[in-house]
């Protein structure tokens, strides 16, 4: 759970018992089902999906962010009239966890037997393979209002924590159009 930085709620995740059970047994992380919680005690659901990111809020309290694999779902912290939007990154991150699997590679030197064969058409198309490097949003951080920083790892919570690949993102945010009235 986290409170908002003008203290005028609470953002937390909630899941059943036997999701809970189910996720242990499976050594996965815990997950549950954002909701905002006003001072009041009322409480309001902000997604039905399993969320495994803990939520943050904007800097000015009035969003939050949680993840859901490769997406990300900001929600209006506001009590009337709340909007929500989710931001589908999978492409985005594959071509980033592709560059960086390419980066990562020991450079080879061509020899004679491989300078001169044609290997484009043994190459595995992109639609096919995933880069090594390829995993879930596990960590967000949204320290100014048009910087939402996402963190990608592969998280094993079997004998211990393993978490290995992590790597940051950057997502900048816009002003929307809306329709005032």
């Amino acid at each position: 759970l986290s409170w908002a930085p003008d203290g005028h709620a609470l953002a937390a995740l909630a899941c059943k018992e036997a999701e809970w059970e189910t996720r242990e047994n499976e050594f996965k992380t815990p997950a549950g089902r954002p909701r905002l919680i006003s001072i009041e005690g009322e409480e309001r659901l902000l997604d039905d999906a399993l969320a495994e990111v803990p939520l943050v809020w904007s800097p000015d309290s009035s969003k939050i962010a949680t993840s859901f694999g490769v997406d990300v779902g900001i929600y209006d912290a506001a009590d009337k009239a709340p909007t929500q939007a989710r931001i589908v990154l999978r492409e985005r991150l594959l071509s980033a966890s592709a560059a960086f699997d390419e980066k990562s590679k020991p450079a080879k030197k061509p020899t004679p037997e491989t300078s001169n064969k044609d290997t484009g058409s043994q190459t595995p198309s992109p639609a096919t393979t995933v880069p090594v490097s390829f995993n879930p949003i596990v960590r967000l951080e949204w320290p100014a209002p048009e910087k939402l920083y996402l963190e990608t790892a592969y998280v094993s919570l079997r004998s211990e924590l393993i978490k290995t690949f992590s790597r940051w993102h950057l997502v900048t945010l816009s002003p929307q159009a809306a329709v005032l009235r």
